[in-house]
């Protein structure tokens, strides 16, 4: 389940359209940047909501991936529990990836 977004966020990193850090990601959002926020699943429930209100002034979708920090580290080779994604399709496709088996939280979407 989590292969295909990580998959996808090894992409969007080296297309050049990801971006890592809590201040740079909230940053890229309110600066109209960011198409989508990711949050790993380990980081804080604070970090978390502060990232859903940021996400939400934007207009864009905030996720949290049920994948570690460390794995997503991995894949997108940034070492950072908040994800931004700069380009719509990379953002439609991991909100997209398993959208049938997504499971609403918290005002956010499981992937």
């Amino acid at each position: 389940m989590a292969d295909k977004v990580l998959a996808l966020l090894g992409l969007c990193r080296k297309a050049g359209k990801l971006l890592g850090g809590y201040d740079v990601c909230v940053q890229a959002a309110r600066q109209g940047e960011a198409k989508l926020l990711l949050a790993a699943r380990d980081i804080s429930d604070k970090t978390y909501k502060n990232m859903l209100f940021e996400a939400g002034r934007a207009g864009i979708p905030c996720a949290r991936a049920e994948i570690p920090m460390e794995e997503l580290g991995r894949a997108c080779r940034l070492r950072a529990g908040v994800l931004a994604v700069t380009d719509e399709g990379f953002a439609r496709a991991l909100l997209d990836a398993h959208a049938k088996e997504a499971v609403k939280r918290e005002g956010g979407i499981c992937l």
